[in-house]
């Protein structure tokens, strides 16, 4: 306190001194600077403290001030701290999850007030940790999203649950970025530059950003169709192989999609198609890949909530069946060494080829599967038995 207020006090005392002549004055003194002294000086419900001056009145026993005001309000906020804690600690609270009353003791405070009960804390970190959902380690009350922070969650999780934890939000934070990628022979992050080109600093490889093939410049990315007709024509796949291959991959990718926020791919077997992304939490709509803010009101002026989307039912292994039987039928009536007509002049010429005959008038090459004309760029058995021979659509 300030001078004045404290020669107040001083007079005060002075006057219940003066009140009690002979008798024992300490209690007094004491009961009424417990009780009283505060409304005297006219501080009924705060204390404002003021600027740091030191005033001397004329009482040598009125000293103001003694410590700065620098050490006396930390020394004050930790005090007050330490006796609520110590207040909670032994008071009785209720869990708003498990609904049972305990003692403070027996509780985790959150950063925003929030407390709920260490044994349902930690089934709550210890699951959404197993699971990956890092997203919901927040506050468990409804009205608040404040996230736990990790020296709580340290207390919480075991010590391989906290390693699993820190490994998650590092893979999260790398995903995040948009020039970080991950190499495809040993999965180390790496950090792709203005071509979309990245090494491995363990293995040193080189390769495409967006493909994850050996890097190409100058030449864009092959498509999945692109790469498994290289396959066929080095021999390392048939032609039944690959359009298996490939319808395999549509059927796939026809009930996953690609979360807007994070680009994390989801897939959907049941339910309404509101999904919510596991690894980062965004809601979104599985029809047309909008994000969501909150509510079901996108599915009211938009897309249905429990539309479907149309899958292709046609029996492709049926269909590949007759193919193949065609072909032997084809191979029989007409085999090499046999004359055919060219599809294009009609022209009588001779089959050295079970795949391909070239017609010497028309200077061009047929595929005898389909009738069409075939422009060859290295290897003979690029077209014959592909998704584009055989007309089927991707």
């Amino acid at each position: 306190m300030d001078g004045p207020n404290c020669l107040k006090l001083c007079e005060m005392l002075d006057n219940i001194w003066t009140e009690l002549p002979g008798q024992e004055v300490v209690y007094q003194w004491v009961e009424w600077i417990r009780g009283s002294s505060l409304p005297h000086l006219g501080f009924d419900n705060r204390i404002t403290l003021g600027p740091d001056i030191c005033t001397h009145m004329g009482d040598k026993r009125a000293i103001s001030r003694s410590l700065s005001l620098e050490s006396v309000i930390p020394s004050m906020l930790s005090y007050s701290s330490n006796k609520c804690n110590q207040i909670f600690l032994e008071d009785l609270h209720m869990c708003m999850i498990c609904l049972n009353q305990s003692k403070g003791s027996n509780f985790i405070k959150l950063p925003c007030e929030h407390m709920f009960c260490f044994k349902c804390m930690e089934t709550l970190c210890r699951m959404h940790v197993k699971e990956g959902t890092l997203f919901q380690l927040v506050c468990p009350d409804t009205k608040c999203s404040a996230s736990i922070p990790p020296y709580l969650l340290k207390r919480l999780l075991g010590e391989e649950e906290f390693e699993r934890w820190d490994k998650l939000t590092l893979e999260k934070a790398l995903n995040s970025m948009s020039d970080v990628v991950h190499c495809p022979r040993c999965a180390i992050s790496c950090v792709a530059d203005e071509y979309s080109n990245a090494q491995c600093p363990k293995c040193f490889l080189v390769f495409c950003s967006l493909c994850k093939d050996p890097r190409h410049p100058g030449k864009p990315c092959l498509t999945l169709e692109e790469k498994f007709q290289r396959h066929q024509a080095s021999g390392k796949m048939a032609a039944r192989g690959m359009v298996e291959e490939m319808l395999s991959l549509q059927m796939l990718y026809s009930d996953a999609r690609s979360c807007p926020k994070c680009r994390m791919t989801i897939s959907k077997t049941e339910g309404c198609n509101k999904v919510v992304c596991i690894s980062c939490g965004q809601a979104f709509c599985f029809i047309c890949g909008k994000a969501i803010i909150a509510g079901y009101s996108h599915f009211e002026r938009n897309c249905d909530l429990y539309e479907e989307k149309e899958k292709d039912t046609t029996d492709w292994r049926k269909k590949l069946d007759q193919l193949e039987a065609r072909n032997r039928r084809r191979a029989q009536s007409q085999p090499v060494g046999s004359t055919v007509k060219c599809p294009k002049c009609r022209l009588k010429i001779h089959k050295a080829n079970e795949k391909y005959i070239f017609c010497w008038s028309c200077q061009a090459s047929y595929c005898t599967l389909c009738r069409k004309e075939v422009q060859f760029s290295g290897f003979r058995s690029e077209h014959w038995g592909s998704p584009q021979c055989v007309g089927i659509k991707f």
